[in-house]
Parts: C-alpha cells; structure tokens; sequence
C-alpha cells in the first residue's frame, strides 16, 4: 500500500478530485500554503494499492496546470503543476 501527498494549486484541486472520484479513488483534501510565493494549495491524500500509484498519477498529470504566477526582472515565475510524494505505507482502513 501507498499514500499519495499531492500538492495542487487551488485551481486545479475540483477537476482532480473529480477525476478520481470517477477513477474509484477517495482522497481527502487539506487547504495548505506555502512554496516559493506563499500561495494557496489544495493538498491530497489518497491511500492506494501499488497497483494503483500509476492510476492515480495519471488522473493528476491529466488535470494539473503549470501556472504564471508573478513577473519579475528575470522574467515570469512560474509555479509547478503538482508536487506528489509517493509512501510506502504499513497498513490503510476505512472505518
């Protein structure tokens, strides 16, 4: 078993959770902040199978949006897509 810590940017967080809400897949959605120009994020967790990390992966890559964020004398900054961190977990229930 896995769990999936996906960082999002707010705007991106509804058509993800749709996406695996259509997949099977459950997360719970955490409001977060931080990063290089302290905006708002959505931060998933999601506990899966091993089988499941690519799944899940894809339905992230599919709705998560490189985004503009602030120009600056080098040029515009830009914020990631997503973040995710992928780990090994011991055990997972649902109550």
């Amino acid at each position: 078993m896995k769990l999936i810590i996906a960082v999002v940017q707010n705007e991106d967080a509804d058509a993800i959770l749709e996406g695996l809400l259509e997949r099977q897949f459950r997360a719970t959605r955490l409001a977060s902040t931080g990063g290089f120009l302290r905006r708002g994020n959505t931060t998933l967790l999601i506990g899966v199978e091993d089988a499941d990390v690519d799944a899940v992966m894809e339905v992230i890559r599919a709705h998560a949006r490189t985004r503009a964020r602030q120009e600056s004398p080098a040029g515009q900054v830009q914020s990631a897509a997503a973040t995710v961190f992928v780990i090994p977990l011991e055990d997972y229930q649902r109550l």
